[in-house]
């Protein structure tokens, strides 16, 4: 079910990103992106209350879903006001928990990692800001 709640997240994302190539392209990635943002509070405040006081999405198993959830809330923190994210501290401590994961942490400060785009470059949304660790 949370699987299903994130690539919804994701496809949104990508819809906002790359809308259809006609005539008023950018007025409909910014009515897009205007309404994604509002709703963004309650959709992670569904995704906090599924998690609830569990380290990991499947409550004590770290399993594939996590490092989706951390992709799409990552994304969404960099895309978007990381203030949403903060809001719900077990999210911020959620993303932590991954970032200091054995192997996860030591990559994320090697030199192996390299920011990269969060969308396509010729994206209109996430082409052009990169992805950093996070502090």
């Amino acid at each position: 079910m949370i699987y299903d709640v994130l690539a919804d997240i994701g496809f949104i994302l990508g819809e906002i990103a790359y809308p259809p190539p006609v005539e008023n392209r950018q007025e409909i990635h910014d009515k897009t992106r205007k309404a994604y943002a509002e709703t963004l509070p309650a959709q992670l405040a569904s995704i906090s209350k599924f998690l609830g006081s569990n380290d990991w999405m499947a409550g004590n198993h770290l399993t594939y879903v996590d490092f989706y959830a951390y992709d799409i809330l990552d994304d969404n923190r960099k895309l978007f006001d990381p203030k949403h994210i903060n809001q719900f501290p077990n999210l911020v401590a959620y993303l932590r928990r991954i970032e200091e994961l054995k192997g996860v942490k030591e990559f994320l400060a090697s030199p192996a990692f390299q920011p990269m785009l969060i969308m396509g470059p010729l994206a209109l949304f996430g082409g052009s800001e990169t992805r950093v660790p996070t502090e």
